[in-house]
């Protein structure tokens, strides 16, 4: 148990010193974003978090983010899109984009309208994929917004 912990300890601080601090968001309050975050862990122990900043664009974007984890361990993943000012569909997978018969074990896509927060209790897998489906905005081609997500386990 302790050599997971350790592990699990390690994949945390990589991840947290690989993606916040160069992913910068200027827009964003990340204190507000991540203290919201880890109210909805409860028991869950922290492990690590990741910005993403999200420009929209004249066309659709589909953004993909690996979130390493080991079986046998129960995690809870947070998502807060409370500094996007259009609706994001996440999506949670087990196997990347390009793999073939892929299905998704979570989805925001039939949260109700104006919902921020989400929570999600994962099942024991080996991996997840998280895509975050970007919608066309053609009519300013400067908005954009960034989305956390914080994962725990126990």
């Amino acid at each position: 148990m302790k050599k997971i912990l350790c592990i699990g300890l390690m994949v945390g601080l990589v991840f947290t010193s690989g993606f916040t601090t160069a992913q910068t968001m200027d827009n964003c309050d990340k204190k507000a974003l991540t203290d919201k975050c880890k109210k909805k862990l409860d028991d869950f122990q922290y492990d690590s978090q990741k910005f993403s900043k999200i420009n929209f664009q004249e066309r659709d974007q589909k953004l993909e983010v690996e979130v390493p984890v080991f079986f046998g361990e129960k995690y809870r993943m947070i998502f807060n899109t409370s500094y996007l000012p259009k609706n994001v569909t996440i999506s949670v997978y087990t196997k990347s984009k390009d793999a073939k018969k892929r299905e998704a074990i979570y989805t925001t896509k039939d949260a109700a309208e104006g919902t921020k927060e989400f929570v999600f209790d994962a099942p024991h897998v080996r991996n997840m994929y998280i895509d975050y489906d970007v919608p066309t905005d053609a009519s300013d081609p400067k908005l954009s917004g960034c989305v956390v997500f914080m994962v725990g386990y126990k």
